[in-house]
């Protein structure tokens, strides 16, 4: 593997031109739309205070809001400016993550660094239509690239380092590190050695305090939030509004038009896994 600052100097490199040349970055054009005014309005309660968006929050369990609104009164600058370097130092570490990961399946630097530039490129996943580098700043587009560092820390036997990192993950967007903290349990009780076991367990503790911070946060939301419900049912009107609005969330609807895409996809990793 090549030494550390070299590695640090193409990871920084290739975010810069992800960032600036391609894939690029927005502001305002997507769900920054939603997360720019409640940001706002939890730094100024009289700004907007009539706008129905921003009445009821709906950051409570992450501490996206609280790191903006932190940062913005330690250094003064915008949310747009803030929130887009933080952007780009999430991208910059999801290109590292990326180089990890291809460098511990057994590919030298080279080739490794391409894997990690390829990343930099970002991609639409089909079906829920997301995004693998969002063009603007919002909590998916944070913790996606964290949970991708995680993946390359753990490949590697840092645990401790990819518990850190999934952790902050999961403060700034659980959804998105669900699949990565599922596969880590069943990797700490995969039968090992002692020593090894302990490490994985010992990893843990980050995503611990993590749940114990996000429940604070959540406790302390300044200003009214909103109310968080995971399990319920769409009335009538709020299907038919989905369906027209967010097809994509429909996952019934998602087989037909890319199981063939995914199986490819799928056929493709194993071939490159046992080459």
């Amino acid at each position: 593997m090549r030494p550390p600052l070299t590695v640090a100097l193409v990871c920084a490199a290739l975010a810069l031109v992800s960032f600036f040349v391609f894939p690029g970055h927005t502001w305002l054009q997507s769900d920054t739309q939603i997360y720019a005014p409640i940001l706002e309005h939890l730094r100024d309660p009289e700004v907007l205070k009539n706008d129905i968006l921003v009445r009821r929050p709906h950051v409570s369990f992450t501490v996206y809001d609280e790191v903006a609104l932190g940062a913005a009164r330690v250094t003064g600058l915008e949310f747009k400016t803030i929130l887009q370097l933080e952007q780009l130092l999430a991208r910059a570490l999801g290109i590292w993550g990326a180089y990890l990961t291809a460098a511990a399946l057994g590919l030298p630097s080279a080739a490794s660094f391409l894997v990690a530039a390829i990343f930099a490129l970002g991609a639409t996943i089909g079906g829920p239509t997301v995004l693998t580098l969002e063009y603007e700043p919002v909590p998916r587009g944070f913790a996606v690239p964290l949970m991708v560092l995680a993946i390359g820390l753990a490949a590697h036997g840092r645990d401790l380092g990819a518990g850190v990192a999934g952790a902050a993950g999961f403060l700034i967007h659980p959804p998105t590190v669900y699949p990565f903290w599922a596969v880590y349990f069943l990797l700490t009780l995969w039968p090992s050695k002692p020593e090894v076991m302990r490490r994985r367990i010992f990893a843990l503790v980050p995503l611990m305090a993590a749940v114990i911070v996000l429940l604070l946060a959540s406790r302390h939301q300044a200003g009214a939030g909103e109310t968080q419900v995971f399990f319920t049912r769409l009335d009538a009107l709020q299907e038919k509004l989905q369906r027209w609005r967010a097809p994509y969330v429909w996952i019934s609807i998602w087989w037909p038009a890319w199981l063939a895409h995914y199986a490819v996809l799928y056929g493709l990793s194993l071939a490159a896994y046992f080459r």
